[in-house]
C-alpha cells in the first residue's frame, strides 16, 4: 500500500513537537524536518486551527501539543486492550510493594509511557508521566529491554542473551537512584506489544527474586489475557 506523505510529515510534526515540551518554532521544525518552510508553514496553521497544537509563548510563536491530541490520547487510554488487561494485577502490585508502575509503548526510535500508577507508599517521585515520550532508547533499562525481547536471541551478545534467558531487564545501578525491572508481555501474534516497568527508589542490595517472580508471573497472566499461547514469555 502506498504510503501518504502529506500524513507522514503532519506525524513527524506532531511527534517532533511532542518530544520538545519547551516548544518549537517554525523555524526549528521545518529546518530539523528538512521540509520546505511553506509545507511546514501550512501543516502548522492547520494543526493550530484544529487546536492539536498551540502556542506556549504568543510572542515566541513556540510550538506545544494542544488539547485534541490530548483527547486523542485519553480515548487510547480507554480502549487499550494491553491496559485493561494490566490494570487490576499492575495497582495491587504497586501497592503492595510501594513500586511505580508503567505501561510503555515503543514506538520507532522512541518509547512513550500509556500507563503509570504511583501508590502513596512509594519511596520515591518519579515525575514521567502519561504522554512522556523518551529517546534516550539506547542508554535506558526500557529501551534496552524492547531492543531484547524484540531480537533473535543469536542476534545478541552474552550478557543480553543472560537477560533474554531470564525474561526481565533489571536495572539496579545507582544512575539516577532508580531502580528498574523492565518485562515484556506479548500478545496472539507473540509479538512484543509493551513492556511492563517497575521502578523504585534504587538501594545498594539487589532486588528481591520474589518481588521479580510476583511481576513475571503477572506479566504472563497478562499476555494470556492477549491471546498469547506460548510457554514462557
Amino acid at each position: 500500500m502506498k504510503e501518504n506523505r502529506s500524513v507522514n510529515r503532519i506525524l513527524s510534526i506532531l511527534e517532533l513537537i511532542a518530544a520538545h515540551p519547551e516548544g518549537l518554532t517554525l523555524g526549528q521544525i521545518y529546518r530539523e524536518l528538512d521540509m520546505p518552510k511553506a509545507t511546514a508553514y501550512d501543516f502548522l496553521q492547520t494543526l493550530y486551527k484544529a487546536d492539536a497544537i498551540y502556542y506556549k509563548d504568543p510572542r515566541l510563536k513556540n510550538y506545544v501539543i494542544g488539547s485534541k491530541m490530548f483527547a486523542i490520547g485519553s480515548v487510547y487510554t480507554k480502549n487499550s486492550s494491553l491496559i485493561e488487561a494490566s490494570v487490576y494485577d499492575l495497582r495491587n502490585f504497586a501497592n503492595e510493594y510501594g513500586k511505580t508502575v508503567f505501561i510503555t509503548k515503543e514506538t520507532d526510535d522512541h518509547y512513550v509511557h500509556i500507563f503509570k500508577y504511583q501508590p502513596t507508599n512509594s519511596l520515591i517521585f518519579i515525575n514521567e508521566e502519561i504522554g512522556f515520550v523518551s529517546h534516550d532508547y539506547e542508554i535506558s533499562p526500557i529501551g534496552r529491554a524492547f531492543r531484547i525481547f524484540t531480537s533473535k536471541r543469536s542476534e545478541l551478545n552474552e550478557e543480553e542473551k543472560q537477560e533474554y534467558d531470564q525474561k526481565f531487564v533489571l536495572s539496579n545501578s545507582q544512575q539516577g537512584h532508580i531502580s528498574q525491572i523492565c518485562i515484556p508481555v506479548k500478545n496472539f501474534e507473540n509479538r512484543v506489544v509493551g513492556m511492563i516497568s517497575v521502578s523504585d527508589l534504587w538501594q545498594d542490595i539487589p532486588e528481591k527474586p520474589e518481588v521479580i517472580q510476583t511481576l513475571l508471573n503477572i506479566c504472563r497472566s497478562i499476555s494470556k489475557r492477549l491471546g498469547y499461547l506460548g510457554g514462557d514469555i
